[in-house]
């Protein structure tokens, strides 16, 4: 009974130290990557196209707020003319899947208005 304790412990442990985790199902995964690979592609069409964005003002990650000094800067996005940063992949996908959810505090810290 202990080696099985043990184990679910350690299991529980390393789930909880990755600031990154989520669960999805398979059709709500295939969703989120399909809305952020066009959400991809949006940006970089503006980085080709030198469309202005606002500057993102914060030094975190926009979705789990992570220090970029613990987790470096992996994805970037261009949300209406709003830059947005982030850690992970994880991160971008729940970006992408409810960015309201997210960008209300970003735009009220940069001054921004959405276009």
């Amino acid at each position: 009974m202990k080696p099985i304790l043990s184990t679910l412990a350690l299991i529980a442990s390393l789930a909880m130290s990755s600031s990154c985790t989520t669960t999805k199902t398979e059709t709500t995964a295939n969703a989120s990557i399909d809305t952020s690979v066009s959400s991809l592609r949006n940006t970089r069409a503006a980085d080709k196209a030198k469309t202005p964005y606002t500057k993102y003002p914060f030094d975190y990650c926009a979705v789990n707020r992570t220090p970029f000094s613990k987790r470096p800067v992996k994805h970037r996005r261009i949300y209406k003319g709003q830059e947005v940063l982030f850690c992970c992949t994880p991160c971008v996908n729940a970006f992408d899947s409810y960015p309201e959810a997210f960008i209300g505090h970003i735009v009220a810290a940069s001054g921004h208005t959405l276009r």
